[in-house]
């Protein structure tokens, strides 16, 4: 077992207890009055280090290779696991939708509310980093049959917040980013049949059938494997509904 430094004279720094079996641990180190410092100590320590005119210690060239090597067997395994036929979007660009559009189609499946007015909203989210809000909005829906029903405590009984939306146009199916393994990241555009109204039919929103009666049925095409293989195994396990 490696010597636990003792930091308790630098502010907001903890003690460190370093196992000599651990292959992730670097035990290149440097000396800094006597105690050896390893090279992944605290920022803190790094400072003082710097300040004594002490050179930092590198890394071991064994942990860069062990680090590289997992990252090679990481990206392996996952390859089984990434979504088919979703990360070009040069196929999934198509059939581009008005969000105006969108709207009125989705309003002739639910029809009026109870009090007559209208069963779709769509906000502006909070501004977040990183998040367009000028591209991006929510869709909340106040569910059929269930005007008096407070699913949120947020909002007023009867509504139910759904999924993010595009504005102004959306494409038939969206286009992902993808991490360094080929995962899925974020949505870089939404699509509405990819993500809007497959997100409505699995939340019992609408049925497949409305949705197809209104929307058109999909093709039949690669591109639309991810579709088809969601709603046959939501219903083979019985139509439950997601949230």
């Amino acid at each position: 077992m490696a010597e636990i430094l003792d930091t308790r004279e630098i502010p907001g720094t903890k003690p460190v207890e370093l196992k000599d079996d651990n292959p992730w641990v670097s035990k290149a180190t440097g000396k800094l009055g006597g105690i050896e410092v390893p090279a992944n100590a605290s920022p803190e320590i790094q400072k003082l280090i710097e300040a004594a005119g002490i050179e930092r210690p590198k890394a071991d060239s064994q942990v860069q290779e062990l680090a590289h090597e997992a990252r090679e067997a990481n990206t392996e395994k996952v390859k089984r696991f990434r979504p088919l036929e979703l990360a070009g979007g040069k196929d999934r660009v198509r059939n581009l939708m008005h969000i105006n559009d969108f709207c009125l189609r989705l309003h002739n499946i639910l029809g009026p509310a109870a009090d007559g007015g209208s069963r779709i909203f769509i906000n502006t989210p909070p501004s977040m980093p990183g998040f367009d809000n000028t591209k991006m909005k929510g869709l909340f829906i106040k569910i059929r049959g269930m005007d008096m029903f407070t699913y949120d405590m947020d909002l007023p009984p009867g509504w139910k917040k759904i999924c993010a939306v595009q504005v102004p146009y959306m494409s038939e199916w969206g286009v992902m980013n993808l991490d360094e393994h080929g995962l899925f990241k974020s949505w870089k555009y939404i699509g509405w049949r990819g993500q809007v109204l497959l997100r409505l039919i699995l939340a019992g929103v609408i049925t497949e059938a409305e949705a197809h009666q209104e929307f058109g049925v999909p093709q039949g095409n690669e591109v639309d494997k991810e579709y088809r293989r969601i709603l046959e195994n939501w219903r083979r396990n019985g139509q439950g509904t997601t949230h």
